[in-house]
């Protein structure tokens, strides 16, 4: 089974960078094996369909709108996860929608999708994450650690 962690984000805008930041943190802990992958997924949307196609498991880790207090940790399975990317933080999720759009009607959508996401307090064009969503990044990679750690060993 190939299981895709994919970072999404922006790195010059704020907490827009939480993906990313999560999946290079990962990528210097998990060598790239050839069932499973770490991808800076940048704002690449559309272009990433290979990938998508390559994984039956996929984990995407982002800064979301869901509401809650900033620098909240969500963990989203199923069906939630395009009503969460349809409420956008930045154009990457308008290229991630449809990339998952895109990956049913070619009938290469993963199994199993799962958003690991940080509400974001700022998303400007600065380079640095807010004080709430740099603290919780430690609770964001344990989280993907615990998914990539189950994966692994099962």
């Amino acid at each position: 089974m190939n299981f895709l962690g994919l970072g999404l984000g922006n790195l010059l805008m704020n907490d827009d960078a939480a993906g990313l930041r999560v999946i290079y943190a990962l990528q210097d802990i998990y060598p790239t094996r050839p069932d499973f992958q770490l991808v800076d997924g940048g704002t690449l949307g559309l272009d990433l369909l290979t990938y998508i196609e390559w994984a039956d498991k996929l984990l995407l880790l982002d800064a979301i709108d869901i509401g809650a207090a900033p620098g909240s940790v969500a963990l989203i399975d199923g069906d939630d996860i395009d009503s969460v990317l349809e409420a956008k933080v930045s154009p990457h999720q308008v290229g991630m929608s449809d990339l998952l759009a895109a990956a049913e009607l070619i009938d290469d959508r993963p199994r199993d999708v799962t958003l690991l996401g940080v509400q974001y307090a700022s998303v400007n064009m600065e380079m640095t994450l807010s004080p709430e969503v740099e603290a919780a990044l430690p609770k964001m990679i344990d989280a993907a650690r615990q998914l990539i750690d189950a994966h692994l060993q099962g």
